[in-house]
């Protein structure tokens, strides 16, 4: 059985990689800035793969420098 994707995660994955894009920067330099063990994690948090720790998206926060209201609409 195919599990469904959290419309929730899919979102803020989608704002992950649309904020790591602005600042033109790659998964294995974002993964490295915000610690993330291997690059391919982050490409998994951003496709709604894995539901991450919430230390795991504060790390992502700082990395990138921006508030959680920015990855996260709860409209």
């Amino acid at each position: 059985m195919k599990k469904n994707k959290n419309k929730d995660l899919i979102r803020l994955g989608e704002h992950i990689r649309i904020e790591r894009l602005k600042r033109k920067l790659s998964q294995e330099e974002l993964a490295d800035m915000a610690n993330i063990p291997q690059y391919q994690h982050l490409g998994k948090i951003e496709r709604a793969e894995v539901d991450m720790k919430v230390s795991r998206l504060f790390s992502i926060l700082r990395a990138l420098n921006c508030k959680l209201e920015d990855l996260i609409n709860l409209d």
